[in-house]
């Protein structure tokens, strides 16, 4: 679902990642509140076109609710929407 995110909130592939690891970062970080990252990302991989593979995090509900949190107007609306949905067909 990485790659779909990305395209969801219309960002590029690399940049989302780097938002995650800030997110991760601060997760691990924050010793008071016992956040496990693991509810919210999974640390994965795929392969591109070119067969060389790449990092990517698959995202749970935990993951969407956190990215779409952080994303405001028309794309966080779009992505909240998509990704309930995805979930509920689930």
């Amino acid at each position: 679902m990485c790659l779909n995110v990305s395209e969801l909130v219309g960002k590029r592939n690399h940049h989302l990642l780097r938002s995650i690891d800030g997110y991760v970062e601060i997760s691990s970080e924050s010793g008071v509140l016992k956040i496990e990252v693991s509810d919210f990302f999974i640390t994965s991989s795929y392969f591109s076109e070119q067969n060389k593979e790449l990092p990517c995090y698959l995202l749970t509900r935990k993951g969407c609710d956190l990215v779409a949190n952080k994303i405001t107007g028309k794309k966080g609306v779009l992505f909240t929407a998509t990704y309930v949905t995805k979930f509920e067909e689930m």
